[in-house]
């Protein structure tokens, strides 16, 4: 049998950043590989500037994901920004550079971001041979974060506790037990069907999938804010061993 660690995730607001082209900043419709592993990272006190820290304790965990709500409300909010016009005589570096080499030709453009509403999602964490940090510290560092969470952004608080647990069996299983021992009655009218699962581990047996795809949430370098791709597999529920 294999161990998971399992907690909730809930907010009335939620965005999971996809790949970020022009002025619109999309979300996915469930937590993103990279979220998952940076609330895990920031609950265990790791600091963004510890690179090599966070490269070690990126590639030593499979994520599995449940929605037990639909996503489909969404919002988007707007907000200006002022940045220069595109000149091929300026090299710009930074924002201050953006700000200083060419004052007269700065501009206001509109940017948005979109959130999802009423969210709620249950999350399952394996470790791999040689991880960092085991799930049984995971789950106290849940309990009592080093650093405050949110989900995807600093707006976007969480509503309920994690109620992180160390259950044992397949990812179908403990799944099944999860929505028994960890959904809250009030959000039992959010739990509509719930039988899409999403997971990264290639040698998960007691869920078929349906669906494979080329995600590019995979963390890579914090300092040049880098990604690498990753296989994500998704399934029914229902389906399987």
């Amino acid at each position: 049998m294999k161990q998971y660690l399992v907690f909730q995730l809930y907010a009335p607001l939620a965005s999971w950043g996809e790949e970020a082209v022009g002025e619109i900043r999309h979300t996915a419709h469930v937590p993103t590989r990279s979220a998952i592993l940076g609330l895990l990272a920031a609950a265990q006190g790791i600091c963004r500037e510890e690179e090599d820290a966070l490269n070690k304790f990126n590639q030593h965990y499979h994520l599995a994901v449940r929605p037990l709500s639909s996503c489909e409300r969404w919002l988007r909010d707007y907000h200006t920004v002022s940045m220069p016009r595109e000149n091929k005589k300026y090299r710009y570096y930074t924002r201050r550079d953006e700000l200083r080499l060419a004052p007269d030709d700065i501009g206001t453009i509109v940017t948005q971001r979109e959130y999802r509403c009423d969210g709620y999602w249950h999350i399952a964490v394996s470790a791999t041979p040689g991880a960092p940090v085991s799930l049984e510290a995971l789950r106290d560092a849940l309990v009592t974060p080093h650093f405050p969470l949110y989900l995807g952004r600093k707006s976007c608080p969480l509503a309920l506790p994690l109620a992180p647990r160390l259950l044992e069996g397949s990812l179908k299983q403990i799944f099944n037990q999860a929505a028994e021992q960890l959904t809250a009655v009030e959000l039992m009218m959010l739990a509509q069907g719930g039988e899409t699962c999403y997971w990264d581990d290639p040698d998960e047996t007691s869920l078929t999938w349906q669906k494979q795809q080329q995600c590019n949430n995979q963390p890579g370098s914090r300092r040049r804010w880098q990604f690498g791709r990753y296989t994500r597999y998704s399934g029914s529920l229902g389906e399987g061993e």
